[in-house]
């Protein structure tokens, strides 16, 4: 910390390492971004003076080109561009999509057009040789897509760019290129012993990129965790270990991450008692920040987290609005506030707030979570709105990207993908007008319904062109987050028969869960999603868990994945029904595999029921040898586990599964009192208990909170 005295401001320094730039040779330059953070570039400079670099990461590009010229200010210029995107989800970005296609396009094409910009500048800089490098570049435009997706979906993706117009980047030849650079030392020109190519911080996120090459996200965690304790003010890094926090399922490394450096941006809001301007970002910061306290369902830290999301959304809601909503939904979801959050996610007001943020389809992931509320506020209609959110959200991304049954059929993402482009205009003979039936004349009308042969040929011509860089990156195929989050809701639409398990989105996400498995990279030792215990979580509804992991996982995930399982095979979701019943042995099955999962202890069962004396675990051996790490953040976890054991003890009937049942319920009601459909199921375990009083004290709590009221949000 400093004091201006020119200006008379306190100013704060985002970087203390020694300033060396002095010391580089010739050709090594070091820029500051939007946040004041330090950005290496490496232009054309001796490869001898460069030490330490891991040559076995680095991928000879066939098209290189040594005569490029490489613009510092533009790379720079494209950097900003991308961190405020990624840090915003989207919702802050340089280029407005074109919107011929919806909303939802437009927010893709918008995050789309940004981070093109930034991939053509990051395979400029590093383009396979030890002569010119930015890592950092290739951090921002590769790091969240291992961090969501893993290795195997940054494959896919390069898989699609291979079809676009030449020359195409490649991420994963990015990725390694900047990576190798890590522990990269120079010489100096004096002589002197060599000093780090790269800042600490740079070396800290390249670190981290190497283990999310490998998939190894939990140890990346720690990567980011180190960096965020030495850098508070790398907003960037804050982003991708929530991002890393996510995939893992740790709600408690996603609270660390955010109270590494929540005092360090409180202070730069003016201080405590806000006697200096904000700092860039800090508004941004607080939705961040907001977003990791509410990771677990830990009221004191809801209750802090809220009132950071309401001054994030008083100050910028364009710009910190989506994050803002991520965090909101955790911290009404942890409270129950079923109504607040219907108003939030899937009322018009609230949609407002994250329909820009398309990078990555994160707008279609809250859109998901505000489904799951619409279900949690149990009001009138509220299946027939879910539905229409999953259909708009999931099921379309399934359908344009060749994710679902038929597409997979007619070739896969490859080939149905190859119809997918950015509307390079609004005109009528490229995207329709979907007011035309309505408000066009009849001659407008004629001229629609019967086309003219060279109107055909320019859109046949059209088609025939290779697809962009932006094509590509705007039209992405689902990620494991989002296959779960589809899971998720479908799941629970299916509970409250919203949807039949023969349904034919069923269908789809179990061809879309397979098609993700199948993506598996020859050279890889792991599954593609096996880093992600909520992915493997939610596709052992569907999926063999055997055929879903590699390595051994923890008990209590296993027993989950276990559970869930048997219970998709009783539903028979995906498959034609039958007349064949299914047992209450069978479901006390499911139930007991969801009860193991659900408790953090070994739990206890009594062999022959209550009649027995003998009181034993349920299974032997050594529990400590595998590690037990959390499955998911409390609220994803709550839509399969907690849901699932209710709808088993219903379906097993016998006094100690509604006991089990009015446990969760009585823990459910308790912290999340304002939920009506947690009062309704809690009423229905009840009146199967026998205890009338009870159960009509519970139904009448969920219809005072709003069950059965209010229509459709649209």
């Amino acid at each position: 910390m400093f004091v201006n005295k020119s200006v008379g401001l306190r100013r704060f320094s985002v970087d203390m390492q020694p300033n060396n730039e002095s010391h580089l040779p010739l050709g090594v330059n070091r820029q500051s971004d939007f946040f004041g953070e330090t950005v290496t570039f490496v232009n054309d400079i001796d490869e001898s003076l460069i030490t330490c670099i891991d040559k076995s990461m680095q991928i000879p590009y066939s098209d290189q080109n040594s005569k490029v010229q490489r613009d510092i200010a533009k790379a720079v210029e494209s950097f900003d561009g991308m961190a405020l995107c990624i840090i915003s989800r989207g919702a802050s970005n340089l280029h407005t999509g074109n919107d011929g296609d919806g909303p939802d396009a437009k927010a893709m094409h918008s995050s789309a057009m940004t981070w093109s910009d930034l991939l053509k500048c990051a395979t400029e800089w590093n383009d396979g040789s030890g002569r010119c490098a930015s890592p950092m570049l290739a951090v921002a435009a590769v790091a969240p897509l291992f961090a969501q997706g893993g290795k195997d979906y940054v494959h896919r993706i390069d898989k699609l760019l291979r079809a676009t117009q030449s020359p195409s980047p490649r991420l994963w030849k990015v990725a390694n290129h900047a990576a190798s650079f890590r522990d990269a030392f120079i010489a100096t020109p004096d002589g002197d012993a060599a000093v780090p190519l790269l800042t600490p911080r740079e070396r800290f996120h390249l670190h981290a990129l190497s283990l999310l090459i490998q998939n190894n996200h939990r140890c990346a965690m720690g990567a980011y965790l180190r960096l965020l304790e030495l850098y508070p003010g790398d907003l960037l890094g804050l982003s991708l270990a929530l991002d890393v926090a996510y995939s893992l399922g740790d709600g408690e490394a996603a609270r660390v991450a955010a109270t590494n450096v929540s005092t360090y941006w409180s202070e730069r809001d003016g201080g405590t008692l806000r006697l200096h301007p904000s700092q860039s970002g800090q508004t941004l910061a607080s939705s961040l920040v907001a977003i990791g306290l509410s990771s677990s369902s830990a009221l004191s830290r809801a209750a802090t987290a809220e009132t950071l999301i309401e001054m994030a959304l008083a100050r910028d809601p364009d710009g910190a609005g989506g994050t803002s909503v991520w965090a909101l939904s955790n911290v009404l979801g942890s409270e129950g506030r079923s109504s607040e959050m219907v108003s939030r996610l899937a009322g018009f007001d609230g949609t407002q707030l994250y329909q820009n943020c398309g990078f990555l389809n994160f707008h279609t992931r809250m859109a998901g979570y505000g489904g799951i509320a619409l279900l949690d506020r149990r009001g009138a209609s509220s299946e027939r709105s879910s539905l229409r959110l999953y259909d708009g959200g999931f099921a379309y991304l399934l359908d344009y990207s060749g994710n679902n049954a038929v597409g997979i059929n007619n070739g896969g993402e490859e080939v149905v993908l190859r119809d997918m482009k950015v509307p390079r205009s609004v005109a009528r003979d490229v995207v329709g007008s979907i007011f035309s039936g309505w408000f066009g004349n009849d001659e407008a009308k004629q001229k629609e319904n019967d086309p003219s042969p060279q109107d055909v040929d320019i859109v046949q011509s059209k088609r025939q062109q290779p697809r962009t860089l932006e094509d590509t990156l705007c039209w992405l195929p689902p990620s494991p987050i989002l296959l779960t989050q589809a899971t998720s809701l479908l799941f629970r639409l299916t509970l409250v028969d919203g949807v039949s398990p023969s349904d034919h989105r069923w269908v789809d996400l179990k061809a879309a869960w397979k098609y993700l498995l199948e993506m598996e990279n020859e050279s890889s030792s792991q599954k593609p999603f096996e880093f992600m215990p909520m992915a493997l979580l939610a596709s052992s509804l569907l999926l063999d868990p055997e055929t879903l992991h590699v390595e051994s996982i923890p008990t209590r995930l296993e027993n989950a994945m276990n559970g869930l399982n048997k219970m998709g095979k009783l539903l028979k979701l995906g498959q034609s029904q039958d007349k064949t019943s299914t047992t209450a042995l069978e479901w006390n099955e499911v139930l007991r595999d969801l009860a193991q999962a659900r408790d953090f202890y070994q739990r206890w069962e009594m062999p022959d029921g209550m009649e027995s004396t003998t009181y034993l675990p349920t299974s032997s051996g050594d529990h400590n040898s595998i590690p037990q790490y959390p499955i998911g953040w409390d609220f994803d976890v709550r839509q399969f586990l907690e849901h699932g054991l209710c709808y088993a003890a219903v379906h097993v009937g016998d006094y100690e599964s509604l006991c089990l049942a009015r446990a969760i319920c009585s823990e459910g009601t308790t912290l999340r009192q304002n939920c009506p459909e947690l009062w309704w199921r809690y009423s229905v375990v009840l009146d199967m208990l026998g205890d009338e009083i009870a159960a009509e004290n519970a139904r009448a709590a969920s219809v005072s909170l709003g069950s059965g009221e209010g229509g459709s949000t649209n």
